[in-house]
């Protein structure tokens, strides 16, 4: 799995999180649904959040290179 490919799935997880989250007004136990969905969103981050060269973590990284080795993450 690519790393954008990986952010994006994190970024879908958080959103879908959060809406589920916001529909525990409507019915309570979607809070801890919305809160688990959200949590899950550490695995793609974690997992493949990584430069593709040097395998460091990218950590809060979201540009085209690499803080570490300075190439170009995803072509």
């Amino acid at each position: 799995m690519t790393v954008n490919k990986a952010r994006k799935i994190r970024d879908a997880l958080i959103v879908a999180g959060f809406a589920i989250v916001l529909l525990a007004n409507v019915y309570e136990p979607l809070f801890l649904v919305g809160t688990a969905v959200v949590a899950s969103c550490l695995i793609p981050h974690f997992l493949y959040n990584k430069c593709p060269h040097c395998g460091k973590q990218l950590g809060r990284n979201e540009g085209k290179y690499c803080q570490h080795c300075g190439k170009q993450i995803d072509d």
